[in-house]
């Protein structure tokens, strides 16, 4: 790994006032967790460290700790004996003081579409009212996303063009099985998406963008879409979603725990 190599425009925020520098954080990170790690486990495990894409005062845990780290998040997965997907993650920042954990079900297929019920429990770091919000969900026969919040029902949006509905959390694993899909389409792939299983995204395109061999190995993809900010997935050569970077902060991989199968 070469520190010297200027990194990936698409994740190169190693500017402004980050300390510690953004690339020396990034670098550091990806030695950290062990590519061929492989072996078996009930629950697969991935620890992403969320990092700033521009440094402007944020309240660190910690004040004195030398990190440019401003959160975590934690993506498990199990599959049960009947071929479903379950999925739990958790997404802190502890700077906004934003917690938020996400539960829901997908089938064993390459676009992971959500089935059955979902719920989210949001929760920051204020003291009234407003400083916690809970709301399920689920997909109807008719296509209709609905969500029920505070014993109220509502519609969502609703999926056309018979697209599997999926959620931007299970793209950490739908990247990797469409890769070489992907990679062969000139123009990418249409996916709908379900941002934290509460914003319908309808109309989004999946596609690739280059191989790069610095700072490790890497394929790169896009994901543009109506209503979605740009972002852009990096899958290492042990088909791990090493890098994910958005318009203000890059998750980076940390550790890893067991392989999809």
């Amino acid at each position: 790994m070469n520190d010297t190599t200027p990194l990936h425009w698409s994740f190169d925020y190693n500017q402004g006032a980050q300390n510690p520098e953004f690339a020396q954080e990034l670098l550091k990170l990806l030695r950290g967790y062990d590519t061929s790690h492989r072996e078996a486990a009930d629950v697969v495990r991935h620890v992403y460290e969320v990092l700033p894409n521009f440094w402007r005062g944020y309240k660190r845990a910690t004040p004195h700790e030398k990190t440019l780290r401003i959160g975590t998040a934690v993506i498990e997965r199990q599959k049960d004996d009947g071929n479903i997907w379950n999925y739990s993650v958790r997404y802190e920042n502890t700077t906004s003081g934003e917690d938020v954990r996400l539960k829901f079900r997908c089938s064993d297929e390459a676009y992971r579409p959500l089935i059955d019920k979902w719920r989210v429990d949001t929760q920051n770091s204020g003291d009234d009212v407003y400083s916690s919000l809970t709301y399920d969900g689920y997909l109807t026969l008719n296509a209709e996303i609905r969500l029920g919040i505070n014993g109220t029902e509502i519609i969502a949006g609703i999926v056309k063009n018979a697209l599997p509905l999926t959620c931007n959390w299970a793209l950490f694993d739908v990247i990797p099985a469409l890769a070489d899909t992907v990679q062969r389409s000139a123009l990418g792939i249409d996916i709908a998406l379900l941002d934290d299983l509460e914003q319908f995204r309808p109309k989004n395109r999946l596609g690739f963008l280059e191989s790069i061999h610095a700072p490790i190995p890497l394929d790169g993809y896009y994901l543009y879409g109506t209503g979605v900010l740009p972002s852009y997935w990096w899958l290492d050569s042990y088909g791990n979603i090493a890098i994910v970077s958005s318009v203000f902060e890059t998750l980076v991989l940390k550790e890893k725990t067991g392989t999809l199968s």
